[in-house]
């Protein structure tokens, strides 16, 4: 992609839903990008047309009803290229982090909180390497993720020290971890949202580790 003004519609979410709403084989029409995305026509023609006046969309075909043409359009690609030079890697860092940030604190809230095995308090232990900040149930005991019924989650983070070698190792065993279940198709959905990075301040930084482990 070479064109600003149409890289500026991959930065917007919002603009970017309502263009993925074409990339669908059969296309889609204005009446029906309006209904799913509760837009009034007219705001939706001008979605459109602006979409087409940068080559993001194309018509089609056109089909009779009720003795008038109804365009349908449909983008002509499921894939773009957009170089660092047009679209901010930051910014793209930014609105993907956000929402699934609050998608995960929600959920991972009502989640800790089920009825069947809740948690009902932290552990803070500090050993020779570092702060850790254990699940625990209210009698203070370590809280186990393996009692029947129990949703299934997880919430770990914390530093890693770990030569070159071994941290692209873990970098391998993620990618092929995560690609191993996202082809399945089960009943309920789930958000997985892995990050591994070399720090490079972590001197300055008090990071504790948390979540469960069966490591202490």
């Amino acid at each position: 992609m070479t064109c600003p003004q149409a890289a500026d519609v991959f930065r917007n979410v919002g603009e970017f839903r309502l263009l993925l709403h074409f990339m669908r084989p059969e296309g889609s029409t204005v009446a029906a990008l309006a209904a799913e995305r509760g837009l009034s026509l007219n705001a939706a023609y001008r979605k459109v047309q602006k979409f087409c006046r940068l080559h993001l969309l194309a018509v089609l075909r056109e089909e009779r009803r009720a003795g008038r043409a109804v365009k349908v359009y449909r983008c002509p690609h499921t894939a773009f290229f957009i170089s660092r030079d047009l679209i901010s890697i930051e910014e793209q860092l930014t609105e993907t982090f956000g929402p699934y940030e609050q998608l995960l604190r929600r959920n991972l809230l009502e989640a800790s909180a089920n009825p069947v095995n809740p948690v009902e308090g932290l552990l803070f232990q500090v050993r020779p390497d570092g702060l850790w900040l254990l699940p625990a149930t209210r009698s203070g005991e370590r809280w186990r993720p393996d009692r029947p019924g129990t949703p299934a989650h997880v919430h770990s983070s914390g530093p890693l020290y770990l030569d070159y070698q071994d941290a692209r190792a873990l970098e391998r065993e993620l990618y092929d971890l995560f690609d191993r279940y996202r082809g399945r198709r089960g009943a309920a959905p789930y958000l997985l949202h892995m990050v591994l990075t070399p720090l490079a301040d972590a001197g300055r930084l008090a990071l504790p580790h948390s979540g469960y482990t069966e490591f202490v």
